[in-house]
């Protein structure tokens, strides 16, 4: 596929467009144009989906995307630029699955040089003019990643090797286990060690952390990446240059609020695995609920020691405390009231209140079930919770948001 940016009328046809129906600029006939018009109306297209998500590649009106897959694909803007961060200062970085490049395009801020490899042809060669445009550092290659390990570079070393396999199986279903995507990572644990003495592995947060360890004996450090309190990955750092396997694994629980807000919290692997023995006798002032990356860590009892909070019960995933701490990762609400699962009192609790933001913690009901039977619509700026106590209860919680 042959790209050139010296189309300057496909060019400006996205830019005059940018703000119109595709699906409208699809069935106009453009007998006359100097360019594939199908593949600017994707652009157009594309570029409405990344809008949000790249920013800063948005603002570069010639970056050009070879399908719609791509753009749902990418690495979103902030958790490229923390991958960067992560990697730090080095001389070269490989990249096995290169894709659109956003990671790479990011690491190559820090590093000198990036080598960035992708089996499609297509994507590789729009890679090839946006990276050649944007990134003098970045050597976009179209080939096989693990013929390029194995064979390729031998003799070539690379301070670094970032790894996203390919999450889809050859008849598109999802596949999350390292072995079932593409490349096996697992598989080529000891090529890669002769390559190189670091490896990132980005994965899909649906993965068990506990079975990633089990099966990569090498993983130092463990980071749970969530964006406006979606767990959006799981990232793995894989040290072959120690000497011996680490005693424990750092976990690093992050989370990147709307309002550029950064969480994290960072604790043994094995802090992580301990259970919280004792439970609030009564909710009280203020109830936390942990972010999605400490959900997924599971990480209660570092949750309660460090932030002075304890759990409402064993499933319930909330913990209460008398004092406002402001400083907790998730979100926090001041209590109203705390009222018995009973719909007569809940409904005269809430007499005249139309909207309410209904949620659930290990409780019998859905939170729309919870909505419907107290005839409650989405919206407001009051906070209900249906949660489970220690003793068995079930309540709900009424309570306000705080912005710390």
């Amino acid at each position: 596929m042959q790209i050139s940016e010296d189309n300057e009328a496909m060019f400006r046809f996205i830019r005059e467009h940018i703000d119109d129906d595709v699906n409208k600029l699809r069935l106009k006939r453009c007998p006359q144009a100097e360019f594939d018009v199908d593949f600017a109306i994707t652009q157009i297209e594309c570029r409405k989906r990344i809008r949000r998500k790249l920013p800063e590649i948005y603002d570069d009106g010639r970056f050009l995307f070879p399908s719609l897959l791509s753009t749902e694909q990418a690495t979103c803007e902030t958790i490229a630029k923390y991958h960067a961060a992560i990697v730090g200062e080095v001389d070269c970085v490989l990249d096995m699955t290169a894709g659109l490049c956003i990671d790479d395009y990011y690491i190559a801020n820090v590093a000198k040089h990036v080598v960035s490899i992708e089996l499609n042809e297509t994507i590789a060669a729009v890679s090839r003019y946006n990276m050649s445009r944007l990134r003098s550092n970045i050597e976009v290659v179209q080939g096989n990643s693990i013929d390029y390990i194995t064979s390729e570079c031998v003799g070539r070393r690379f301070d670094a090797v970032f790894v996203d396999p390919a999450r889809r199986a050859s008849n598109q279903s999802r596949v999350y286990g390292l072995a079932d995507c593409e490349p096996d990572i697992l598989s080529l644990l000891s090529a890669l060690s002769r390559i190189t003495p670091i490896l990132y592995v980005k994965a899909s947060p649906m993965l068990d952390v506990t079975q990633v360890l089990r099966d990569v004996p090498r993983v130092t450090d463990v980071w749970i990446v969530s964006l406006r309190n979606e767990c959006k990955e799981l990232f793995f750092k894989v040290d072959f240059a120690g000497v011996e396997p680490a005693s424990d694994v750092v976990l690093h629980c992050v989370n990147f609020a709307a309002d550029e807000l950064f969480e994290e919290l960072s604790l043994p692997y094995s802090a992580s695995r301990l259970a919280v023995d004792s439970f609030a006798q009564s909710i009280d002032g203020y109830v936390y609920e942990p972010n999605a990356s400490i959900m997924k860590a599971g990480a209660f009892a570092a949750v309660s020691e460090k932030y002075g909070v304890s759990k409402i019960a064993t499933h319930s995933h909330l913990f209460t405390a008398n004092e406002l701490c402001k400083s907790f990762p998730g979100r926090v609400y001041e209590l109203e009231c705390v009222l018995p699962f009973k719909e007569k009192s809940i409904k005269s609790a809430l007499k005249g209140v139309k909207k309410m933001n209904v949620s659930v913690r290990n409780f019998k009901l859905t939170a729309e079930q919870l909505k419907n039977r107290l005839k409650l619509s989405d919206g407001g700026d009051k906070y209900l919770i249906g949660t489970t106590t220690a003793d068995g209860s079930m309540v709900v919680i009424l309570c306000n948001r705080v912005q710390v």
